[in-house]
């Protein structure tokens, strides 16, 4: 390396050191727009899709989707307002009338910003961690039992599964997840009770 190219690094180096808290909340104001991304592209996904609600769930489950998601919001609303404070930094009524302090103060904001920016990534892993767990368990947890004895009725229209309800008007009247279907006696082949129904 020439003495020259030696002296221009020297001087970067010398401007970095001044430019250090700038270059930091940049990368700050960089999280958080990335952060609002993860956000809004979770939104997206479970708008479109995952089931309709969890109340067909069997126990815990229930209990655990709604929980998991209460709990990944609310990291990611930390997660957002960490990143914001370390891009936006917060009010201070110091005056800094030295250089000194003017670089003491700046060098403690970086370190602060630095942690800042650290947890708000934890707590987006959190979070996002916490809602691909709740959709996992609510795609593929169980269905609580259906209120009447579970059957499978065979007929000339098909097979189906689901909680016996009533028999009216010469037609069985089957729970099949959230739809009731109708079933005609008169074309019923065979009927069985079961403890659960196959997917």
């Amino acid at each position: 390396m020439s003495r020259l190219d030696a002296w221009r690094w020297a001087q970067k180096a010398q401007r970095l050191q001044y430019e250090q808290l700038e270059i930091t909340r940049k990368q700050a104001e960089s999280w958080r727009t990335g952060l609002t991304g993860v956000t809004t592209l979770l939104a997206a996904v479970l708008v479109v899709k995952g089931r309709d609600g969890v109340g067909d769930l069997a126990l815990p489950y229930r209990w655990l989707v709604p929980v998991l998601l209460a709990a990944a919001l609310a990291m990611l609303v930390q997660a957002t307002l960490t990143a914001v404070g370390a891009a936006s930094g917060r009010p201070s009524d110091r005056t800094l009338l030295t250089g000194e302090d003017l670089r003491d103060w700046t060098r403690g904001e970086v370190a602060r910003i630095e942690r800042a920016v650290t947890r708000a990534r934890r707590l987006t892993v959190g979070g996002v961690a916490a809602v691909a767990v709740a959709v996992v368990a609510s795609w593929l947890a169980p269905v609580a039992a259906a209120k009447g004895p579970l059957v499978v009725v065979e007929s000339a229209g098909g097979r189906l599964c689901g909680a016996l309800l009533d028999t009216s008007g010469g037609s069985l009247i089957v729970k099949v997840g959230d739809n009731h279907q109708l079933v005609r006696l008169a074309d019923v082949t065979r009927i069985r009770s079961v403890t659960a129904c196959s997917r």
